[in-house]
Parts: structure tokens; sequence; C-alpha cells
């Protein structure tokens, strides 16, 4: 597979949005056997896409290419250089001319004292896990807006169903009306109030599919799709589970990508300090040759060395900068603590707020409004409620079920936020995993 990163990312994400895509597994093997346009989209098709062409992660690509390149420079010994010194020429008086002259032949290079050269691979090593684990959290961030956006699609599509069922019930309204005023039962006012209805129902229709049009667009963008052929994704809006408590997600953040960038980012600091640290034992330069006296037509070898003097106290200031970096990214990783912290208390909250609001609006208020619906549309029938008590009853009715399709929305993008802040599938606790087998590649 050309991602590595892909089996662990599809399986971690898929499994923490399997409770929303339930009814997606039924699809799954026609999907991949099928063109895309005679199905609607899964999520598990929707997250591969994505990872396959999302721009933003190919770019890690050629940062690991980068710290190849790095690392084949740091592993190179020092080289030799060759040498060529001419003296005593073109003077005056006995050195005039090249009868004197001296040509000197030398080779020289540099020892590396204390192990510089590990040092520097080190620190390309550590770039090299560095830039693995700065690749998951973009993952976690792309599929985290995946994510939200195959929820939009999912919760408009649950609203074009509702005012479908809003626009049939308004002409229904209306045939009803028309009945009861041509008998005379009803003034005609009131069919010209239920003619508006109907207008504004079937408008609902054509916003709510145009902005049904617009979520599948901006999910399909995700994968550079311009053109989407699909018009429906899967899933199930109103499956749900409870969340974890808060300390299981806390506990699950110092394991989080967002957590170990830090780590890396002092893996990376650690190693820089212990090439500042090798800088205190100077490097040996040698040199050695032979030269050529022309004036007693005879050749010597000629040998040096040169070690720097009080290196180590030259080298101070720059172990300092280091070693406060180091300093540095532990405070950072703390205050990133804090505020994953606040984050995830933050999404959960409001995750178990809307939990609380879905199961109220489905036992307690759209029950009783169904059975009053029915109630005052046969009392209307039968002339003992007015066209008023009809359409408020019907707007209750409509209220309710958008703000129950609003609450499993906003569930399900904060259990999405709560997913890429840890990493992990915590709150698939209490659902199987449909899709695990899917995408395990190896």
């Amino acid at each position: 597979m050309k991602y590595s990163f892909m089996n662990e990312y599809l399986c971690l994400w898929v499994l923490g949005a399997s409770a929303l895509a339930m009814g997606a597994v039924s699809n799954t093997y026609a999907v991949q056997n099928e063109p895309a346009e005679a199905f609607p989209i899964t999520l598990e098709r929707a997250i591969k896409q994505t990872l396959a062409n999302n721009p933003q992660l190919h770019e890690f690509d050629f940062k690991r290419q980068i710290v190849a390149g790095d690392a084949k420079t740091a592993e190179l010994r020092p080289g030799y250089s060759l040498g060529v010194e001419l003296g005593n020429f073109l003077g005056t008086s006995e050195v005039s001319g090249i009868k004197d002259a001296e040509l000197t032949l030398t080779l020289s290079s540099v020892i590396e004292l204390g192990g510089k050269v590990d040092a520097r691979k080190h620190i390309t090593d550590a770039q090299r896990q560095q830039v693995v684990v700065q690749r998951k959290v973009r993952s976690l961030d792309i599929l985290s807006e995946v994510m939200r956006r195959y929820i939009d699609v999912l919760a408009q599509q649950e609203t074009v169903s509702m005012v479908n069922d809003a626009e049939q019930l308004a002409r229904y309204t209306y045939q009803t009306v028309s009945k009861r005023v041509e008998a005379g039962a009803s003034p005609q006012l009131e069919i010209k109030r239920a003619q508006a209805a109907l207008a504004q129902a079937r408008l609902s229709v054509l916003s709510a599919n145009q902005s049904l049009q617009a979520s599948i667009n901006s999910l399909a963008i995700m994968w550079g799709d311009k053109t989407p052929a699909f018009t429906r994704v899967t899933g199930n809006l109103f499956s749900l589970t409870a969340s974890p408590p808060l300390n299981d997600l806390i506990s699950a953040l110092w394991v989080s990508p967002y957590i170990q960038e830090y780590a890396q980012q002092t893996r990376v600091q650690d190693a820089q300090l212990r090439l500042t640290q090798t800088g205190d034992k100077p490097n040996i330069s040698w040199s050695a040759g032979i030269r050529r006296i022309n004036g007693i037509d005879e050749s010597a070898f000629v040998a040096g060395a040169s070690v720097p003097l009080f290196s180590q106290q030259r080298n101070l200031g720059q172990y300092e900068a280091q070693k406060a970096r180091l300093d540095q990214i532990e405070q950072q990783k703390q205050a990133s603590l804090r505020s994953l912290y606040h984050q995830v208390n933050q999404a959960l909250d409001a995750r178990n707020r809307a939990l609380l609001e879905v199961e109220t609006f489905q036992n307690d208020i759209i029950p009783p409004l169904q059975e009053a619906l029915v109630m005052v549309e046969q009392a209307y029938s039968d002339g003992r409620f007015s066209y008023l008590e009809w359409v408020s009853t019907r707007q209750d009715m409509l209220q309710a079920q958008q703000t129950l399709i609003q609450s499993a929305k906003n569930a399900h993008q904060r259990g999405a936020d709560i997913e890429a802040l840890t990493g992990q599938p915590i709150l698939l606790r209490a659902q199987p995993a449909p899709f695990t087998t899917i995408f395990i590649e190896k």
C-alpha cells in the first residue's frame, strides 16, 4: 500500500465512526464492485479517498526525503583536502626567480572527537520519528474534518426527509381545509392560509435539497472531487453511544499524537543538545606531505597538527541556548495538555447535553406531539378545533423534529472532536467493530 499510515488511521477512525455509520456496512462489498455513482457513498470510502488524494498528506513524503538526505550528510566523516604551497620564489637577491623555490604538497583532514557523527545521526533519527508523528496529527485533523462534513450530509438528509413529510402534511392539510371550505364549515380565510403554508413547505423542500447538495460538494472536495456523482451517504444519524468518563479521556490524552508530537520535539532538541556538548571536545586538524627544496635539490616530509584552545568556554553560550529550548518544549507540552483537557471537557459536556436532548425528544416530546397532531386533526375535521390550533400543533411537531436532528448532529460532531483530540476510538465501547477486517491490510 502506498501510504503506510493508512492502515493505522483507517482502522482508528472507522472504528470510532462506526457507531455513526452502522447502516453503511451492508453496502460495503457492493460498492467495491460497482461504480461509485451507483450507490450512496460510505464513510470508509470517503476516508480512503481522502487519505489517498489529500495534498496535505503528500507533503510528508517530501519531508521524509528531506530527512533522508540530511541523514546521509550527517553520516559523512570529515573529508580530505589536498594542498599545494610554493615558497621562496620571485623574491629579491638570493631568492630571485625560482632557483631556491620550495614546493610543498600536503594532505589534510580533521579528526572529530566526542562522538559528533553519532550525535548528528541521533538528530536525523529523531527528526524521522517526528515526521511520522506530525503525519499522524495531520491525519487526525483531516479525518476529523471528513467526519464533520459526512455528519453534515447525514443530518441534511434527515432534514430533507423531514421537510418532505412536512410538505405532504401541508398538502393534506390544504386538501382537508378545501373540503371544509367548500362545505361551508370553515371560512374562506383558512384555505388561503393553508395555500400559503403549502407554498412555504415546498420552498423548505427546495432549500433543504440545495443545502444537501452543498454539503455533498463540501464532502467531495476533501478528496478533490468537484463534481460528485453520489447523491447520498449511508449511516444512521440517531445511532449514538454513551460517552466515556472524563478521567478515561484525560488518560487517553497522554498517548495522543498531539502530546507525542511534543515528545518527538523533545527528542530532537535533546539530540541537538548532545551535539552541542560534543563541541566541548575540540577536533584535531592534521596535515602531512612532502616538500621539494630546489636550492639543495632535496626533498623532505612535513607534518602538522592543530587543536583549538578554550573551545569549551566558547561553546557555553550555545549549550545554554539549546538547554533553554529543551526546557521551553516541556513548558509548551504542559500548556498544551491543559488546553487539551479543557477542549475535551467542553466537547464531552456538549456531547452529553446533546445526548440528553436526543433522548428527551425521542421519548418524551415527539411521541406526545405525534399523538396530539392526530387528535387535533380529527378534532378539526369534526369542527371542534380551529385551523390555527392544527397549524400550531404541526409547527410544534416540525420544530421538535428539527431540534432532534440538530442534537443528534451535535452529539456525533462532538464525538468526532473527542476522537480527534485523543487519537483513539474511545466512543465505540458499546458497539461492535464492523469495519475492522475491511481495512487491516498488512
